[in-house]
């Protein structure tokens, strides 16, 4: 329960970071007072463990107000909204879960937008989270790119030789589409792609019809360079299914 809302607060620390250095692509805003984009955080309790918070936020141009939506792990809950201001560099927000939580964050944007911290402090719990009330404790975040452009990988299954890959993505912060095209598979060639992006983790599904479906999870680093999925294909080319290190072309 206590986990839950740290990690809560270490979400608001980060949409602070996505309002650092330089611009972001809502506008002339620059990112050191703008929590828009995706962002993953960790959370340390002053008096037990720590939790991982990840989420994307968005912030209209100009305006100093934020929300979103984020995904909670080792908490008491696994989901919840986050909204709050950013005047400068200073964040200041509340963090409601879906079990009763309610957390007051506060923290600091760097100068480059790439990182935030601060603390957090529990202004009520119960139910589930009853245990974390009063709670306190310390955040740190990064902020994570949009994987755009195209990446390539050798997809590797257990009994077939391995097969290149090339990712074309597209999207906005929480949201990816493109292209998958398998180009030496005797079973696989093109599809279209659609999935979400929460944080570091990403997940992308296409359909080929008759040749079967396929599901690509996993993480990537905070500058999107290397992708890092396991290719799952399911229907009649399911001996497809292996994993790679997609890594960005240009």
């Amino acid at each position: 329960m206590k986990s839950t809302i740290r990690i809560a607060l270490v979400i608001f620390v980060v949409c602070s970071i996505s309002g650092c250095g330089g611009y972001s692509s809502h506008g002339n805003t620059p990112l050191s007072q703008t929590l828009a984009g995706t962002w993953d955080f960790t959370y340390v309790s002053s008096t037990s463990g720590s939790a991982t918070v990840s989420g994307t936020f968005t912030q209209p141009a100009g305006a100093g107000s934020f929300s979103g939506t984020v995904s909670l792990t080792g908490s008491c809950s696994t989901t919840g909204t986050l909204d709050g201001t950013v005047t400068g560099s200073a964040i200041t927000g509340t963090l409601t879960e879906t079990n009763p939580e309610t957390i007051s964050v506060m923290g600091t944007l760097s100068s480059s937008g790439s990182t935030a911290s601060g603390t957090y402090s529990v202004m009520s719990a119960t139910g589930a989270c009853a245990a974390a009330s009063g709670d306190t404790g310390t955040w740190h975040g990064t902020r994570t790119a949009t994987p755009i452009g195209p990446y390539g990988a050798l997809v590797r299954s257990a009994d077939r030789l391995p097969t290149h890959v090339v990712l074309n993505l597209n999207g906005t912060p929480g949201q990816l589409s493109g292209t998958a095209n398998f180009i030496n598979s005797a079973c696989l060639h093109s599809m279209q792609v659609t999935g979400t992006q929460t944080g570091s983790k990403l997940e992308l599904r296409g359909d080929t019809g008759n040749d079967g479906s396929v599901l690509l999870t996993g993480t990537m680093d905070p500058e999107a360079r290397i992708l890092n999925l396991n290719v799952a294909v399911s229907g009649a080319c399911q001996a497809e299914s292996g994993a790679g290190a997609f890594t960005k072309l240009q």
